[in-house]
């Protein structure tokens, strides 16, 4: 994993850049918010989060994004997004110290409860915008159109980690892919959690592919 002062660009197994970790207010409670894109790898970083002990949630469907983060489903529901998200932080934080979530728009929400956040850690996942942006296009999206949504969106991401400065790991999915067990190695230092001696099962969760039960 590479800090924010420094980067070994030979080193090919490189997954990650970690960005800031030196501001973490505690090492006993810690809320991980994991987000990108859709389609941008978020699930396969949230799945490996999960087998490696992070708690993100219980009864999770296929994508492993919590409902009670997921402003989608509040939406449908017609229940007020941020109102709910606020309610939910206030259990979490009062009965678990180390947690987190899973949404990739994520950024649509996180400027507004910030200050109810206990000691936040973002993990920002980066995907080829090609390969995100496919499913746009592919439902007649104009191909511009749809990178440049895919880019504006990242820069939007990029931007909170800049402007909050909190402990950050920035994720490249591609390169997590093509070195599993560096990536495992990265995310369990970031998570601060020991790495599984055999990580068969997440190597097996991290092939490219369907969505995959845990």
């Amino acid at each position: 994993m590479t800090g924010s002062t420094q980067k070994d660009s030979s080193r090919v197994e490189e997954t990650t850049i970690s960005l800031f970790e030196q501001n973490s207010l505690s090492d006993t409670k810690k809320t991980f918010i994991i987000y990108g894109v859709g389609r941008g790898g978020t699930t396969m970083v949230a799945g490996v989060a999960k087998l490696c002990g992070l708690d993100i949630g219980r009864d999770l469907p296929i994508n492993l994004e919590d409902n009670d983060f997921n402003i989608h489903v509040l939406r449908k529901a017609g229940i007020k997004p941020v109102e709910h998200i606020l309610e939910s932080l206030a259990e979490r934080n009062n009965t678990k110290d180390i947690w987190g979530w899973k949404f990739p728009r994520a950024i649509a929400y996180l400027p507004y409860i910030r200050e109810f956040l206990v000691n936040p850690h973002l993990i920002l996942v980066f995907r080829d915008p090609v390969a995100t942006s496919a499913r746009q296009i592919l439902s007649g999206t104009p191909k511009i159109k749809a990178i440049e949504a895919v880019q504006r969106l990242q820069m939007r991401n990029m931007e909170l980690v800049k402007t909050w400065k909190v402990p950050s790991l920035i994720v490249s999915y591609e390169k997590s892919i093509q070195s599993p067990e560096q990536f495992i190695s990265d995310l369990c230092q970031f998570i601060g959690v020991e790495k599984p001696a055999d990580t068969s099962a997440i190597r097996a969760f991290m092939e490219p592919g369907e969505y995959k039960p845990i």
